[in-house]
């Protein structure tokens, strides 16, 4: 179904799914996740009327407030100073029209709002949390960008950075802030309980990575953006259950590789709050979510709960142990059996013809 067709069902949430992520009391424990999607009205629309409990919208760069704060004194040189590019505006209608969204969508979303910001350091650039406020957004999420370019820099050095740039963040606010951390810590656990230290009220787990790659004609290496692939939820698992271990109170969203209602409820189980769902969106419409909810709501009636927070109460709260049985989580699946799953798909070597007859 397209985000731009009409869509004339509305779904109602059974009060048994409200949830509460980041102190926000949601309808529905799915999000829709940060992406230029949701700057859309008409697309905002049909995926709340889909189900979603909250929308996130795509970043504000710090590229883009530290070009507006410069050309106010250097024009000519704001864009080099910044690093700024003009196309960076059409990813989220740039830093004016952003907040011009958010009170826009305040006024025909019945869902909280969520604006959110991207960047690696802190600076004066961060005062721009305050006017996403002001503009009427119910929550921040800042996407930490651990920007690795000083070899000398400790992985506890980086840590403090990124623990620092939050609270300066958290000190400029009243709303709450959460934190969309990457999966690149030796120690999510002690990394939850440090954003958890300087004010942060979520973790979001995790920020999408883009793909890497080698160009073999020009010698050089090249990044892509692509959707998060199906069955990849293993990975965001065993970060919400390594996170969940360092805080058991702190709010936990499950973003990047949850496509459909069995991989909800398994984040949920794991220790999540609220899933994010974007890539299912953008392959199969605003139904992606309209199925997700359905499968959560049957799950949660199969299961014998009366409502979700009845289900995810019974959900193992620590799944971390010492040292010994997580050792042996690793070593028995890996010395369990002598064949081991494929999960590449095998691709057929026949042939057919336009009526679907093989040759």
């Amino acid at each position: 179904m397209s985000l731009m067709s009409i869509f004339s069902g509305v779904l109602t949430m059974p009060s048994e799914l409200i949830t509460s992520y980041l102190g926000m009391q949601l309808e529905s424990p799915v999000v829709m996740g940060a992406c230029p999607l949701t700057t859309q009205s008409e697309a905002v629309r049909q995926i709340v009327a889909a189900g979603a409990g909250a929308i996130v919208l795509p970043s504000i760069l710090q590229e883009q407030v530290m070009h507006r704060m410069i050309k106010a004194t250097d024009p000519f040189g704001a864009i080099e100073r910044s690093g700024y590019q003009p196309q960076q505006d059409k990813y989220n209608g740039g830093t004016e029209a952003y907040l011009r969204t958010i009170s826009r969508l305040k006024g025909i979303c019945s869902v909280p709002v969520i604006a959110s910001m991207n960047g690696s350091s802190a600076g004066q650039w961060l005062q721009y949390a305050k006017e996403m406020e002001s503009a009427g957004a119910d929550a921040l999420e800042f996407n930490l960008q651990q920007a690795v370019f000083d070899s000398k820099e400790t992985s506890n050095d980086i840590e403090a950075r990124m623990c620092d740039l939050i609270r300066q963040v958290r000190e400029l606010v009243v709303i709450p802030v959460a934190a969309k951390i990457s999966q690149r810590y030796t120690n999510l656990s002690s990394m939850a309980t440090q954003l958890r230290q300087v004010g942060v009220a979520g973790l979001v787990l995790f920020t999408h990575m883009p793909q890497w790659d080698v160009s073999t004609d020009r010698m050089h290496w090249t990044i892509n953006w692509e959707l998060s692939p199906t069955n990849s939820i293993g990975g965001i698992l065993e970060g919400i259950v390594r996170a969940r271990a360092g805080d058991q109170a702190i709010s936990i969203a499950a973003s990047g590789g949850v496509s459909n209602s069995e991989d909800a409820i398994k984040a949920m189980i794991a220790g999540a709050d609220v899933v994010m769902v974007t890539s299912a969106v953008y392959r199969r419409g605003p139904d992606a979510i309209r199925d997700i909810v359905d499968g959560i709501e049957r799950h949660v009636e199969s299961s014998r709960f009366r409502t979700l927070q009845d289900f995810r109460a019974a959900c193992p709260r620590d799944h971390a142990g010492d040292e010994k049985s997580v050792r042996l989580e690793y070593i028995d699946p890996l010395t369990r059996k002598q064949a081991y799953f494929d999960p590449t798909p095998v691709v057929s070597q026949q042939t057919g013809d336009s009526f679907g007859h093989q040759t």
